[in-house]
């Protein structure tokens, strides 16, 4: 506390990390680049990132060589020492890794940034190569129940279900910075991943001289431009290939609420589709039965002028086998020039065929002929039949004609009942596309 020359009392400005000028600087006792420590606490592994010497700190503050190592300094997505602003609060990368599984004989590397940050811990940020994906991790408060689902292994944490991704084994290649564990190039852990998409769980189990660890960690999938936010990179960052094992598959978002909606819209759909079904009297204005040979004309009332109204025709040829029957039907309005017609065919046909009897066609068939203004109609019907190629109408062969209107239209009932299926249909299916992309890098491939 300092007093001002007011007398009050002012508060001493606090700082979440070190001013810049205040880092302690050591050069490094095998080649003599700077070494700046970053880590406030216990430091196991600083990794030279000139020269590659793994340093353990002393007391003393002062670095002492515990394995020399000759490397090229490779140059990674993100700079070490450099800060930005993740989840509300500032990081700074104090250690770099890069690391790699080999399956398949394909090479999988990724680049591996420990954040620090002196009040929440640490973070892990992930730059996959082979995909350009990001993530970041955090070290799980506890340790996951693993199960199984089938032939395949879950694990639960807390309220969530991890399906298991994929078993490796994941191999140090270049380390720079500061670790507080133990770590240098050529170190390996057997590591097992399960995914929710976008988040996962990742557990790593290492063994050594020292006995066994392991590290239990909880990912969740990080969006590129986040990340080059965060860090005030220049740019746009690489695009994003594939799918990969915890980006969100964005056509399965809100699955929950497209189901409710297309639950209300089906209810809705119903009854809709029950209200006009009862609204329509299929009233029958015409019914005749005749011989094939001849043709039929009457007069029929479509209802009162000024509405329109959907008109059913259904032909009944009989004795129909092994023949066909065809009648030709116009509705010419008495009040204008527009007339309506439609061509009804009926069939019937079987045999033998390998020593086993088949039948097809049916000597009943039915068209509906939408939109037709109400009114009085001359109905004109012309019949033929034949048998195969023959034209000549089989003997005795009579046909009936029906007319109804203010029938059920079935278009206005199932393209509203297609549009509610279709969409939530192709939601799944185009969500099911990409989890397919997702899941053919795993251990639960169809080539697996």
């Amino acid at each position: 506390m300092i007093a001002g020359s007011s007398g009050t009392v002012a508060a001493t400005p606090v700082r979440l990390f070190r001013e810049q000028a205040q880092v302690e600087t050591i050069g490094c006792p095998s080649c003599g680049g700077p070494i700046t420590r970053g880590i406030f606490g216990s430091v196991e592994t600083i990794a030279c990132p000139y020269c590659g010497s793994h340093l353990a700190p002393q007391d003393s503050g002062v670095l002492a060589i515990m394995l020399e190592v000759r490397r090229q300094q490779r140059q990674s997505a993100l700079a070490l020492h450099m800060r930005g602003e993740l989840d509300g609060a500032t990081w700074e990368i104090v250690g770099i890794q890069w690391r790699e599984v080999i399956a398949d004989g394909q090479t999988y590397p990724w680049q591996e940034f420990l954040l620090f940050n002196p009040y929440l811990g640490y973070r892990y940020l992930l730059f996959f190569v082979y995909d350009r994906h990001w993530a970041i991790g955090r070290p799980l408060d506890g340790a996951p129940e693993i199960g199984t689902f089938f032939t395949r292994k879950i694990a639960r944490f807390g309220k969530s279900k991890y399906r298991h991704f994929q078993s490796s084994v994941a191999r140090v290649i270049y380390v720079e910075g500061e670790f507080p564990w133990q770590v240098r190039a050529g170190d390996s852990a057997t590591t097992d991943d399960y995914v929710a998409p976008p988040h996962g769980l990742s557990i790593e189990v290492q063994r050594d001289e020292n006995g066994t660890d392991i590290a239990y960690t909880a990912m969740e999938h990080q969006a590129p431009a986040d990340v080059w936010r965060a860090f005030k990179l220049p740019g746009s960052p690489p695009a994003m290939v594939g799918v990969g094992p915890l980006r969100p598959n964005r056509w399965k978002q809100g699955g929950w609420l497209t189901l409710l909606s297309f639950a209300a819209l089906f209810v809705l759909w119903t009854l809709v589709s029950i209200s006009y079904a009862a609204s329509r009297d299929a009233v029958t204005v015409f019914e005749r039965t005749a011989p094939i040979t001849e043709s039929l004309t009457a007069e029929i009332d479509l209802g009162s002028p000024g509405d329109v109204t959907a008109v059913e025709i259904e032909l009944v040829a009989m004795p129909l086998s092994n023949a066909w029957a065809f009648a030709e039907v116009l509705l010419v309005p008495h009040d204008s020039d527009e007339a309506f017609g439609a061509g009804i065919e009926a069939d019937e046909w079987h045999g033998v065929d390998g020593g086993e009897s088949w039948s097809e066609g049916d000597p009943r068939n039915t068209v509906v002929i939408g939109g037709v203004p109400t009114g009085k109609y001359t109905l004109q019907v012309t019949a033929q039949a034949g048998q195969g190629t023959d034209p000549k109408p089989p003997a005795g062969l009579t046909y009936t004609i029906k007319v109804k209107r203010d029938v059920v239209l079935l278009r206005y009932v199932m393209i509203p009942l297609f549009v509610i299926v279709i969409i939530p249909l192709l939601l799944w299916l185009f969500g099911a596309i990409v989890e397919g992309q997702r899941w053919k890098n795993s251990d639960y491939a169809p080539s697996s």
